[in-house]
């Protein structure tokens, strides 16, 4: 009896010192607790075209990155007025709604990120904006109470220069707000981008001479300097270049009529629109397949001083008549390609 007492205790006190055990494991595995964000920069004035340092602090260093989210969730302004130095999120990343995703590198207290102010072409009154900045992603760190709204003003700047903007890449904003290029199925049956045809733009003098040219982008832009270029008259003119892709991007249906679009603007003041769709055809060709109108000057625009008058150059109020064919015959013996 005695032997089998002393073998039931040993049995206790051993089974004692293995639940002693795993609760001592337990607490040194207990989860730390979260660092603080927080932030001065609550209300904020940026003019269009600037941007504004945004400085957040936490209370203690992390061993891994923080990831954050900074979103619009009011004001009387949209996504399309501004953007940060994070990173878009997208419909499928688990981000929710659209906003940028800011990361805070391990071990730092300190983090600086930029909120810039979109110069439109279109002319605006001043905007208001109400970002929200919250914990996302792996959530490792807290938004303290106090620093989870930044309100913006952006007020308007007028530019004093001229921009012409030339777009064939039908992009649009899906469901989610993020902006989208259009595509087309070429002949592998796979959606391609439009950007992928080479599409140009051009400004020349009144003497028909290059003033300036945008030819390896999508889309195309051009800005005439206001307090560099000199007085006078400038024809606005886009073209195609040429239709030729890759033989799998080659459209499958034989055919794209493309969205192609021209803006123009002296930002801030005035825009001016012009939709070009069904002007340019893969079928027809561009320069290179001689399509006798690959270009098609659009508009002139008169300078003078950092004002500036937009007239159609097909207007024969403004420019006498054979105006077209002269500029064609021009071109072919001045023009210099890429």
């Amino acid at each position: 009896m005695k032997n089998i007492f002393n073998y039931k205790f040993i049995a206790i006190v051993f089974s004692l010192g293995l639940l002693s055990s795993c609760n001592n494991e337990d607490t040194s595995f207990t989860k730390g607790v979260k660092p603080i964000v927080t932030t001065t920069q609550t209300s904020l004035t940026i003019a269009e075209g600037a941007s504004a340092p945004v400085t957040l602090t936490l209370d203690k260093p992390y061993k891994e990155k923080c990831q954050l989210k900074i979103e619009i969730v009011g004001g009387t302004g949209s996504n399309d007025d501004f953007d940060t130095d994070g990173v878009q999120t997208t419909t499928d990343d688990g981000w929710g709604l659209l906003g940028y995703k800011l990361e805070i590198p391990a071990y730092a207290t300190s983090f600086t990120f930029n909120i810039n102010a979109i110069l439109d072409l279109l002319p605006e009154g001043t905007e208001t904006l109400k970002l929200k900045l919250s914990s996302d992603g792996n959530s490792n760190a807290l938004v303290d109470a106090s620093s989870e709204f930044i309100n913006v003003t952006i007020t308007p700047t007028v530019s004093t220069d001229f921009v012409a903007n030339f777009d064939w890449s039908g992009s649009f904003k899906d469901a989610h707000g993020t902006a989208m290029t259009g595509t087309y199925k070429g002949a592998d049956d796979k959606q391609h981008e439009y950007c992928g045809f080479d599409f140009d733009l051009e400004i020349y003098d009144g003497s028909f001479n290059l003033v300036d040219a945008s030819y390896s982008s999508c889309p195309e832009e051009i800005t005439l300097d206001g307090a560099t270029t000199p007085d006078g008259d400038y024809i606005i003119v886009p073209s195609f270049w040429t239709r030729t892709v890759a033989s799998t991007a080659v459209p499958k249906s034989g055919e794209i009529i493309y969205p192609a679009v021209l803006t123009m603007s002296k930002p801030g003041a005035f825009v001016h629109t012009v939709d070009m769709t069904g002007m340019f055809k893969y079928s027809v060709g561009g320069a290179v397949q001689n399509n006798p109108d690959a270009y098609v000057p659009v508009a002139v625009v008169t300078k003078t001083g950092t004002s500036y008058v937009l007239t159609d150059f097909n207007t024969a109020e403004v420019l006498a008549q054979g105006r077209m064919q002269s500029f064609i015959n021009a071109i072919k013996s001045k023009k210099s390609r890429k």
